[in-house]
């Protein structure tokens, strides 16, 4: 069994790393829901082909498409003109027309080893080449799993290149609490293909030539890149610990109980991971005796597409009233579930819209609803709230219906 052990590890080894270096641009092609937003002013004008045969690209074919959640990649399709039957290989695939023009998909990628072969014993090899007619409004692409980072990008000096940028955020545990580090992966594409990428004074290692990897940290908080004249900084001026608790103050004037009045909301999260986080949410009026409602959470993410940007959460937990009926103070307990549904980078980068409920059906006098409309981020946002419950008392019923708009601020993070 060991000898078994010992071979299967080697081919793995063997073959492992040639396949990891093609593997991405080979699923670009097997991408089959290619609905992206458009990220930048790219088009198909930009891009060539190096061939010894007659090809035109066809109208309409340009689109990006996402990879395994991660790098956003352009594709197309070509016809190329040959003689019938003469075969073509590409990425694994091979084609063969019986017409005197084929058509088919490539990736617009200038990675090691993208490129089609016609022909056979002695082929003829056509490349897909980023030729930009102008200088890209916005070159490189922040992707929004950078959203919630502090990660800035200056490039001044980008003419003639185009690149996207992944984040990854991490807190290993160490010694002193949760340490905090930011992982990004950038996409480099140039006119210059086999110029290296120098970061700071060292070339990037890259396998595939056009992708590069970074860790940020607060040792780390900035890398200088340089790649045929061109230039980049990426900084993430990141704090030696990350403190996982969080919590947040909103403030605003609200209709409560028909009456204008002063209303408070507190907001609190304690964050295990990107999917799954605990929080805690309570509103009151600003006066005497005011009608509380707290509730407490967790929060578990269901759902992640459209281009990663939208999310959806299932909130489960349940929450608790204090009020004051006929001059006795009750409290009461029930179990409302939520649902919430964000999206990032909403009309701007790095804004978040996200919209949300906790609903309770009316069920032997008791009701709950919550309803709220947020815009922002973590350090700024304005929400609209709708709050509608009622309670059985000795008397009959006691109802409470609150409805405003609260600007929101961050108070402080612990642990």
């Amino acid at each position: 069994m060991a000898w078994r052990t010992a071979l299967l590890l080697f081919v793995w080894i063997a073959f492992s790393g040639p396949v990891r270096a093609l593997a991405w641009t080979e699923r670009a092609l097997e991408a089959a829901d290619p609905f992206v937003f458009t990220p930048n002013d790219l088009r198909l004008g930009d891009f060539t082909i190096e061939a010894r045969v007659p090809w035109r690209w066809v109208d309409g074919s340009f689109e990006w498409v996402r990879i395994d959640r991660k790098f956003l990649v352009p594709r197309a399709r070509i016809r190329v003109q040959i003689p019938p039957g003469t075969p073509v290989t590409y990425r694994g695939r091979h084609f063969e027309s019986r017409e005197p023009e084929l058509e088919l998909p490539v990736v617009l990628s200038q990675e090691s080893g993208n490129e089609l072969r016609v022909g056979g014993a002695s082929p003829s090899v056509i490349r897909p080449r980023f030729k930009p007619r102008a200088p890209l409004k916005q070159p490189i692409i922040i992707d929004a799993s950078c959203s919630s980072t502090p990660l800035k990008i200056q490039s001044p000096s980008l003419g003639r290149s185009w690149g996207h940028v992944v984040c990854r955020s991490t807190h290993p545990n160490q010694e002193t609490g949760y340490g905090l580090r930011m992982d990004v992966d950038l996409l480099w594409e140039s006119e210059n293909p086999s110029e290296p990428v120098k970061i700071g004074n060292a070339t990037s290692e890259s396998q595939d030539g056009i992708t590069h990897s970074l860790s940020f940290s607060g040792n780390t908080p900035r890398y200088e890149l340089a790649k045929g004249g061109e230039s980049m900084s990426l900084a993430a001026p990141l704090p030696d610990r990350f403190r996982p608790l969080s919590v947040s103050l909103g403030l605003g004037p609200y209709s409560h109980m028909e009456v204008l009045r002063p209303f408070a909301t507190v907001y609190a999260a304690y964050l295990f991971n990107d999917a799954l986080k605990m929080a805690l949410f309570s509103a009151f009026p600003i006066r005497k005796s005011p009608e509380i409602d707290t509730g407490v959470y967790v929060i578990v993410e269901q759902f992640r597409g459209i281009d990663e940007r939208v999310t959806l959460n299932l909130l489960l937990g349940a929450h608790a009233l204090s009020f004051r009926s006929q001059g006795e103070y009750l409290n009461r307990m029930s179990a409302p579930q939520g649902v919430e549904m964000s999206f990032r980078d909403c009309l701007l980068r790095t804004q978040n819209l996200t919209l949300g409920g906790f609903f309770y059906p009316k069920i032997e006098g008791r009701s709950y609803v919550n309803a709220w409309v947020r815009y922002g981020n973590s350090k700024f946002f304005t929400e609209f709230n709708f709050i509608n419950w009622q309670e059985p008392v000795s008397t009959g019923s006691f109802s409470v219906k609150s409805a405003g708009l609260s600007i929101g601020f961050p108070l402080f993070r612990a642990f």
